[in-house]
């Protein structure tokens, strides 16, 4: 039985490679990995949804079903487990075991319920016993050395609520619950406050001399973001076959080519000259860095290069609005160089259309979210507002 069971694993990546070398796609285990869930993930679903008899159950079918796409996982694990603490379906000493998993181990781990949630009781109350739970909900994070309880982002909350409708949706679908409205569950998503740097302050950053092989990488990949404008998950892994020199016109360009990770969708653009720089002094094959690294030491990159101006915050946890101002250098992460990208460019006069085609933003509503600055610079819209003889007569004011 069990050589069978090898021989079918064999014979099924044997498969795989020569099919992913026939497309002409790079080989990586990831990749791999990938095509095997898929190839034996079908009896596994089959064998869970044979087992669906409570909404947990179902929730374990809808997880297995999302596997193969690993960002979507982590969001989904994140909201089962959520529910299952808010309606007391999980012991302390499962979660506690649960908590201390690695992200990687949470992907492959399934979270059990300890009790039971009847289909019959998935309705309009449940969803807003959920909401309240997450309005109410605090967490524990470490804040320089010191543990500090939070309530969660309005946004996050918004987040794990529409994830969760999306199950009970498909539970609806598949006649496990009874259809029920959830109008009075509006989307609350608010904008959120956060940091660019404006071309002043990437010359602050490339100016600065580090010595840290670490600090001049993350200086380094930053500064690039800020002409590519990537996600992190696709700066992350650039690699030298992403680029190709093209004739445009009567001028040479390095063009990349690739696909954004997490929409899928084709992004083509001629790389500008300073990131162009940048690749070559890394011959187009920058080192990876985990996000969470990469954060860490653009925080003391952005505070040795000296931004540490205050920056004013406001931040909705729970019913609460809090409004704070924080050094700059404390807020910077890897997505303000995508942000600050976004931004230049606009108040530099590019078009909107233009920039969406490097930045890979579908539409134009998402696009405005990413612009930190009035629409037109400070100094353009002073000028021409001055410009402006107003009225031919001579004012008294007293």
């Amino acid at each position: 039985m069990i050589n069978k069971y090898l021989d079918n694993w064999k014979a099924e990546i044997s498969r795989i490679i020569e099919e992913l070398e026939a497309n002409k796609i790079r080989l990586s285990k990831e990749i791999i990995q990938i095509q095997l869930d898929k190839a034996f993930k079908k009896d596994t679903i089959e064998n869970i949804e044979n087992c669906i008899n409570d909404f947990t159950s179902f929730m374990d079918f809808y997880l297995e079903k999302k596997k193969d796409k690993k960002q979507n996982l982590q969001r989904l694990n994140q909201t089962k487990k959520l529910v299952l603490i808010c309606f007391n379906l999980i012991s302390k000493k499962q979660l506690i075991h649960w908590e201390k998993l690695s992200i990687k181990e949470k992907s492959r781990t399934n979270l059990k319920a300890d009790h039971k949630l009847r289909f019959e009781d998935i309705n309009l109350k449940f969803i807003e016993k959920f909401r309240e739970f997450m309005y109410n909900s605090k967490f524990t994070i470490n804040i320089k050395g010191s543990k500090v309880s939070q309530n969660y982002k309005i946004n996050y909350i918004d987040k794990q609520i529409k994830t969760l409708k999306q199950i009970v949706t498909t539970a609806i679908e598949e006649g496990y619950v009874e259809r029920f409205t959830w109008q009075s569950i509006k989307s609350i998503k608010k904008d959120v406050d956060s940091v660019y740097t404006d071309l002043n302050e990437i010359q602050i950053l490339f100016d600065e001399p580090f010595t840290k092989k670490t600090e001049i990488l993350v200086r380094d990949k930053y500064i690039l973001n800020c002409f590519l404008g990537m996600r992190y998950s696709d700066l992350n892994k650039l690699e030298a076959h992403f680029f190709n020199k093209k004739n445009i016109g009567d001028k040479e360009f390095v063009v990349y080519t690739g696909r954004s990770k997490k929409t899928d969708h084709k992004i083509e653009f001629a790389v500008h000259p300073i990131a162009q720089k940048i690749l070559e002094k890394y011959n187009y094959n920058l080192p990876k860095l985990s996000a969470k690294e990469f954060n860490d030491v653009l925080k003391i990159v952005a505070h040795k290069a000296g931004l540490r101006g205050l920056e004013r915050i406001r931040e909705i946890r729970g019913h609460e609005t809090i409004v704070k101002d924080v050094p700059k250098y404390e807020l910077m992460s890897s997505h303000a160089g995508r942000r600050s990208f976004c931004t230049n460019f606009y108040n530099e006069g590019v078009s909107i259309a233009a920039i969406m085609s490097i930045s890979g933003h579908l539409t134009e509503k998402e696009f405005r979210k990413y612009i930190k600055k009035a629409s037109v610079r400070l100094e353009i819209v002073a000028e021409q507002v001055f410009a402006i003889q107003g009225l031919k007569t001579n004012l008294n004011i007293a």
